[in-house]
């Protein structure tokens, strides 16, 4: 289960270049009654979103998979976070008010994927 970021996996987003807008994909499967937690921690979580210059740009529920394998689990909820660069998330981690305990007693299992824009535009 991935929970929180290994000193490795912080290392390497640290060393990641900071290149403007950081949208942090965030796929989460949640303990049981973890839901409740979960939105406790967005609304403490949100001010501290706003401090950093970052928002919260969509959220959803994985309702079934189109392409990929049948027999693999689907994450309860996905969420997409922007933030203005890289530091503004690292910010956000180390902010002595950020609400941790409220992600980790929520979740049993998470992925976050760090992404840059990419235009695929014709």
């Amino acid at each position: 289960m991935h929970i929180n970021p290994t000193p490795e996996q912080q290392q390497q987003f640290m060393e990641m270049p900071d290149i403007g807008p950081l949208f942090m994909i965030n796929m989460l499967k949640f303990k049981t009654g973890g839901l409740d937690k979960y939105q406790a921690y967005i609304k403490a979580v949100a001010p501290l979103i706003a401090e950093v210059g970052a928002e919260l740009v969509w959220s959803g529920q994985p309702m079934g998979m189109l392409i990929g394998p049948s027999d693999e689990r689907l994450w309860d909820a996905v969420l997409i976070v922007k933030y203005p660069n890289k530091m503004a998330l690292a910010q956000l981690g180390g902010h002595p008010d950020y609400p941790g305990h409220l992600r980790t007693e929520a979740l049993a299992d998470s992925r976050l994927v760090a992404c840059t824009e990419m235009d695929f535009s014709v």
